[in-house]
Order: C-alpha cells, then structure tokens, then sequence
C-alpha cells in the first residue's frame, strides 16, 4: 500500500468469500485460486491511457480495492481507496537482440508465472496487470485476480469495461458504461439478513435431503491419492463437433431440456461405465447473479450446486437424459442457497486431500467475443494455460458465439494424460450415442476400440496368477466390461484370453482376473482406486478430558465457537459442526495466541485438541505473529476497531 493517507470501509464477507478466504489458507496461499487472461495487442499502446483505465475501473467497482482480515471472530472484507497502476515489463531490447529468443515460450512462461503467483488476501491490491513490450507495435497485457474478488464473468466483465474506458480516456468522448445501483458488499449483506431472517432453512431443508447418504464418485486413477493435494493440473481439449450439437438439440426439444443438460447425460454415462456405480454427483456452478442489479458488477458471485443423478444399466440414453434434466431444473431451483452453507450443513468428516460432497465439476460457461479491439488497437483475448486444478476433474464448455469447444482439467498426481484423453473419447461416442440412438441401453453402448495384447505384454504379477499361468505363446488377450464391450482405457474390465486367435468360431475365454490398462496402455492389476482409507471411527467415542494447560485452552475456544461444553481431547472439530469459516477463525486465534505459524493443512490431518496442540508445539515461532508485522493496513485496522462500525 502507498504512504497516503488510507480511508475504507469493513463489512461482513460473502458465504463464496468466507470459503475461498478458508480454501486459500488450506493450500498455504499457493496461488491456486486465481483467475487469469492473456490479452495479445497489435497496435500503438498508450499506456497512460491503460494505466487510466484500469484505476477507473477499480474505482467503479469496490471489490477491485478490497481484502480481507479476521475481526472478532469474522472474515471481514475491507474495502480500502487503493488503486493499482499496471506494471510494465519492456522485452524489446532481449528479443532484438542476434540471439535468438522463443518469444512463444517465453511469453507463456511469464503468463503461467503471473498466474502463479500468490496473492496476500490480508493486503490489497488481489488484481494484478502486467503489460509486456515486445516490439514497438506489439505487447502482450497479463490480468489476473484472486477468486475471492472475481469469477470467470467478473474477469471478462472487467476487460469488457477496461477497453471501453481505455477508448474514453484516449479519445475523450464519455464512456457509456451503466451506474452501478449496488457494490458486492451490499450482496453479502443481502445473503447475510437471508440468513439471519431464516431465508436459508427451507433450502437447507431441500439440499440436506438430496445429499443424504451421498456416496463418494470413485473413478480408477492411475496413482492412489496422496495424502495431501499438490494441486497440480494439466488441461486437455475435447472436440465437439458442430453437427453433434445440432443433433443433441434436436433431441432436448423433444425432451423440453437444454443442451446443457445432453452433455451431462453423456458425461454421466461415460462414468456410470467408468466407475460401476448408479447413483453419481458431479459439481455444478450457477452465476449467483439472480438479482439483476448484481449483472455488472465484479465480484465471487458463482455459487455450486449437487448435480445427483441415478444411472442404471437398463436405462436408455433417453431416460438419463430425463434425469439428468429433472436433477438440474430442481438444483436451479433452489441454486440460492450459498453452497458453503450446504457444506457446514451437511457435516461430516473433513480431509485435505478431499472437497467436500464431489470431486468432479461438470460446467459450462458462455464465452464472450474475444475481439476487444479499440481504434489504433487490435486486441485478442485468450486464457492463460492452466497448470493447476482445485477438484480430481473439471469438464467445462465453452459456448463462444455458439461454438462448443471442451476441456478436461484433471489432477496429474491421479491421472496420465492419455487415461484422460480415453475418458473423453468415451464422453462423446456417449453424446453420439445419444443424439443417433437416444433409445438404446446404457449397457448396450461400445466406449471404446478393442485392443489385443500378447502374452509378453502383460506384468509379472498377472502373468504368474493361475488362471495365465497356460498361456500358448501365440495367444492373445483383450479387456471387456461386465456388458462385454470392451473396456476403455483407463476403466476396469475383466481379462480374456483367446488362445487361437486365428481360428474362426473359438470364443475367447474370460479368466476372472480384474485388470485396467494405465495410461500408456500398460495392464495393471485391479482396481487402482482412490487409496485414500475411509475415516475410522471417532476417537471421541470414549471421552477423555484434555491434557495440559494448551489442549484445556483449545477446548475452551473450542467451546466458544461451537457453542458446545465438555470438549474432549480427541473430539473432531467437524463432526461437532464446525465449518470452514470457523476453522479460519480457529487457526487466525489459535496463531494471534502462541505466535506459532500453524497451518489449516496442519489442523486437517488431525482435527481435534490434542492434535492442534501436538501442531502448535511443531510449528516455528520464529516468523512471529501477524501482529507484529507494522504494515499500513495493520494500523487502519486498528484504527478501525476504535471507530464506529461502517458494517
């Protein structure tokens, strides 16, 4: 922050805010959650223009000048008058050098840095611009925010009215963008008196039923899951043809759903056969705009929903088609409910390596046109390569001008790239299925190609089981599904031997053996499933008082913010209802009180008093605590707690 003088507001922080604020501290402020646009400029930049534009639109909208802090045991958001100028990064002179320099390269590697990046949510500026020159007439402009002050909408809302004031500034004539009737404060206000009204209770009523004995969505992964998320991704690209859209259009008019709703009953086939189980949920995301003076301004406004559908065997792509539209048209209808509620609600145990009720997201979003272009200044926008996902996997459509593309963001420490790539194939010859065939049984559906593989081929743990150990040199075998089709990579199936191959009516032979092929093709015994053990029993089933001076302190917080008495010493701080605002409150008091630098990943593996005690007494106190860090926000907020509450 500058040395001026520092005026803000504080008011109560959103549900999405309070959960992101949360999810940010469990990833160790690894720069995960942001979002990010590379804009390429042919043209004549001004840059003082640029640098207007970006803090007239931080000016316009409150959420661009806010952080965050715990007071009073709440997240706080506080909106401060600071605005950030773009900074300048000049490659002219490197890349008109004789030595040649991959300008591609290294234009996506600063673009993937930038991303990156961490932000300090306890300190503004949570946007950053970053305008690289590389020649005289060519420039690369880097955008990125945190999630806990945008959505995808907020971030193409931001560059829509960044160019329109670029154009007022350097033409003089008045931008023509609308007043803005509401700041996001006022939104969590309105979800906040929702709350407090008892706006909530029916909904909640609502999703605790849907999500009652949810399952887990196991899908083979190529790894066991590791204790704790790295949160590394990669992005792959799924085709769509055009003419299939067309076709599934067709056939949700018939059905009265939307071509949204197609391409989920696709996707769920595709893991009703991955996966062996009926009853699925994926995670869906919804604007969160409902109210229509929330449509222009920038902010976390998308909520996520439970998409649970029940697939079976002896369903026709028609009847998952219907499901899956009657699953969507209740989950809009009550998508107003703040999912971090859904998720304090529901309870139940909580792991670092795990979101909470799913861990695949099915979206999809409508891209704007991506011409932003401004006189004496061509402007194309893209998004930045991703290298990190948040869930196991994420499906997301784009609809850009009415031409779908997809894509597949998937966790590399769970999965190969070309195990991926088969999931997908098998999504769309499930989508063609259901545009040509709508009739046909979910378990009459070819996923894949069949594959033969040779003896040698296979690895010395299968081939040494019994029912291998005969095998004629000349045979062959294939993976076939519990249907008889065969088994797409990646899924599990069971093994078959054809011991002469060329002779025409000898039937293969199933062996009994459960195999999947990994992503290089390889076979593997199965399953290779998530290995993450299921939680054991509480320990708190035998109560036990807590032990020393630091467990009975704990306990008594603990008491304090779960309104509970008689804490035990093993007790799980989420099966008694604690969420993950409170956990955030916790953690911020438990460090303010001992100076320790503890972790929420450090909470989560063992979540109760002897836990956190056992992690305070690891963790180093030499970084000192928050409050000994003198910052300007520090003293505004000091100055704050004496003043009268703006909230």
């Amino acid at each position: 922050m500058t040395g001026r003088t520092v005026s803000a507001l504080v008011s109560d922080a959103s549900y999405a805010q309070a959960r992101m604020y949360f999810l940010d501290e469990l990833a160790d402020r690894a720069g995960v959650f942001t979002v990010a646009r590379v804009l390429d400029l042919d043209g004549d930049v001004d840059q003082v223009s640029l640098a207007a534009a970006v803090r007239a639109c931080v000016r316009r909208h409150e959420s661009l000048r806010t952080c965050f802090r715990v007071l009073d045991g709440q997240l706080r958001q506080i909106v401060t008058d600071d605005e950030p100028a773009p900074r300048t990064l000049d490659l002219r002179a490197l890349l008109g050098r004789d030595t040649p320099v991959d300008e591609r390269e290294l234009v996506a590697g600063l673009a993937r840095q930038e991303a990156a990046e961490p932000f300090d949510l306890r300190r503004v500026p949570l946007l950053r611009t970053t305008l690289i020159r590389l020649t005289d007439r060519r420039s690369v402009l880097l955008v990125t925010l945190h999630h806990i002050v945008a959505d995808a909408w907020s971030l193409d809302l931001f560059l829509r009215e960044l160019w329109a004031l670029y154009r007022a500034h350097a033409t003089g004539v008045p931008h023509e963008l609308p007043e803005l009737p509401v700041q996001y404060a006022d939104f969590a206000a309105w979800q906040r008196r929702a709350e407090a009204s008892g706006g909530h209770d029916r909904l909640i009523a609502h999703w605790r039923e849907r999500v009652r004995d949810l399952p887990d969505l196991v899908l083979p992964t190529d790894r066991p899951r590791p204790e704790q998320r790295s949160y590394r991704g990669q992005e792959l690209s799924v085709p769509l043809d055009d003419h299939l859209a067309d076709r599934l259009n067709d056939l949700c008019r018939e059905e009265g759903a939307s071509l949204f709703m197609a391409l989920l009953a696709g996707f769920y086939v595709a893991l009703h056969r991955y996966s062996g189980q009926t009853d699925l949920a994926v995670g869906g995301t919804t604007s969160g705009r409902a109210r229509p003076e929330t449509q222009n301004v920038i902010g976390s406004f998308v909520n996520m929903v439970v998409l649970r559908t029940l697939v079976r065997d002896d369903h026709t792509l028609r009847d998952v088609l219907r499901a899956t539209a009657e699953t969507c048209h209740d989950a809009y209808e009550h998508q107003d409910l703040p999912f971090e509620r859904l998720v304090a609600a529901h309870g139940g145990d909580r792991r670092a390596n795990r979101n909470p009720l799913f861990q695949i997201v099915f979206q999809m979003i409508v891209e704007p046109d991506d011409d932003l272009s401004v006189p004496g200044l061509r402007v194309r926008m893209r998004e930045a390569a991703t290298t990190v996902t948040t869930f196991d996997l994420v499906c997301t459509v784009a609809n850009t001008a009415g031409r779908l593309s997809a894509t597949l963001d998937y966790a590399t420490e769970l999965w190969d790239r070309d195990t991926v790539a088969a999931l997908g194939h098998a999504w769309r010859r499930a989508l063609r299925e259901l545009a040509d065939r709508p009739d046909r049984a979910v378990r009459d559906l070819p996923l894949a190609e069949e594959r033969r593989y040779a003896p040698g081929a296979l690895p010395d743990e299968l081939r040494r089981t019994e029912a291998l150990a005969d095998l004629p040199a000349d045979a062959e075998l294939s993976v076939r599904d519990p249907y008889g089709h065969p088994a797409p990579q990646g899924a599990v199936g069971e093994l078959l031997r054809h011991d002469r191959p060329e002779a025409p009516g000898v039937p293969a032979r199933p062996t009994g053996v459960a195999v999947r092929s990994d992503g290089s093709g390889r076979l593997m015994a199965a399953p290779s499933r998530d290995a993450t053990p299921a939680p054991g029993p509480s320990p708190a089933a035998d109560h036990t008082e807590p032990v020393g001076s630091m467990e009975r302190a704990l306990a008594a917080l603990w008491e304090e913010l779960l309104g509970r008495s008689g804490i035990g010493r093993h007790d799980n701080f989420f099966r008694l209802g604690g969420h993950s605002l409170l956990a955030t409150v916790l953690i911020t008091q438990v460090q303010e009180r001992y100076g320790a630098d503890v972790t929420l990943e450090a909470f989560f593996r063992v979540p109760t008093p002897a836990g956190l005690a056992e992690a305070v007494a690891a963790a180093s106190d030499t970084a000192g605590s928050e409050g000994a860090q003198a910052d300007e926000l520090a003293a505004l907020v000091a100055a704050l707690e004496r003043q009268e509450d703006h909230a």
